[in-house]
């Protein structure tokens, strides 16, 4: 899949298996794609996988010291997550972003570095804003043109400029040694890695494209306008109705309480039972394509059936349960058990 390249534009068909290896029921008429890349997506962004680091206010960023986590590895490992980001930016599937955008339109302003450092480094910004604004004489600060750098453990001093060891910050010279420091956090050490990630990012998705959107703008087409969480009434509002359903049906309000009722987790595990994605589209709901659906299933008896889904067109299949607290029950029982395209 990594050799690719623009051909990733095109349609990618999944199978499952399941844990007897044999073909799970699921046709992928795009659900089980979606299903497979939001998966592909969680486990590429990991942090455990060790190609990105995050920081103390969250943001997510390349991970400088990758290269001794993968070896050489690290930088096509790079290049595969910037298609991945890519095809799911191209199939309008909302993820959880890096955070490095300003990097992804390929026209990074220089001028903006030393704020950037403040979402990277709370603490070493902090640090340089006080030598800024450093009344004495900096040369008491006993500072050099050099930075220490961690590597699982490890550290090792990385100089500045030529000789850098040697050169110390005084009052005439600090500004600059500022402006090295923050370039050197917010560019070179993930340098490599970001031009791998935009290289693989801009085989899917053209430059020119990007450079359309401002950094807010990217973040609202990647992951969506409201971090994740789901707008019950906004899905409410442009939700339709199947089999005999209608919006003022017992069932359906039923669901509805039942949706307002759960933690922002369960709503998130519901929209990805449905339609294989847990974040909601880009523009909200009403830009949802097939639209949210809900389709009546009679049944005699509550413990009948389970409620099931149709991915590929963001279909419900609800049984008619004689309360909410039922219908809660077995919703959460589907949508937790886990047993993928075999449940119905």
């Amino acid at each position: 899949m990594n050799n690719l390249g623009s051909d990733m534009r095109q349609r990618i068909a999944i199978q499952y298996y399941n844990e007897a290896d044999t073909k799970e029921t699921g046709i992928d008429a795009g659900g089980l794609f979606k299903e497979f890349w939001t998966d592909l997506s969680a486990i590429a962004f990991d942090l455990n996988f060790a190609l990105f680091c995050i920081n103390d206010n969250n943001c997510m960023y390349p991970n400088p010291s990758s290269g001794a986590a993968h070896g050489s590895d690290h930088i096509v490992l790079f290049e595969f997550l910037g298609r991945i980001l890519g095809k799911s930016l191209y199939e309008n599937i909302t993820i959880q972003p890096p955070d490095f955008l300003s990097f992804l339109r390929g026209n990074y302003n220089y001028l903006h570095m030393f704020s950037d450092l403040s979402t990277m480094d709370s603490q070493l910004y902090n640090n340089l804003m006080f030598l800024k604004t450093y009344d004495g004489d900096a040369e008491d600060l006993c500072l050099s043109f050099t930075v220490t750098v961690d590597d699982f453990g490890g550290t090792r001093e990385i100089p500045l400029l030529p000789n850098g060891a040697n050169i110390e910050v005084s009052n005439l010279n600090k500004h600059r040694y500022i402006g090295l420091v923050t370039k050197y956090y917010v560019v070179d050490r993930v340098k490599e890695q970001s031009e791998a990630f935009t290289r693989g990012l801009w085989e899917v998705i053209e430059k020119s494209w990007l450079r359309i959107f401002n950094e807010p703008e990217l973040q609202v087409l990647i992951s969506g306008a409201t971090d994740g969480k789901i707008d019950v009434e906004d899905l409410r509002a442009h939700s339709r109705y199947a089999g005999g359903f209608t919006g003022i049906d017992r069932t359906v309000n039923r669901f509805w309480n039942v949706v307002a009722s759960m933690t922002s987790k369960q709503q998130a595990d519901l929209l990805r039972f449905v339609t294989s994605c847990e974040r909601p589209p880009p523009l909200g709901f009403a830009s949802m394509t097939p639209p949210f659906t809900i389709q009546r299933v009679g049944i005699m008896r509550d413990g009948d059936k389970l409620p099931t889904a149709s991915t590929c067109f963001n279909v419900l299949k609800l049984p008619t349960y004689s309360s909410e607290k039922v219908m809660k029950e077995r919703l959460l029982y589907a949508i937790e058990s886990g047993a993928g395209f075999e449940l119905s």
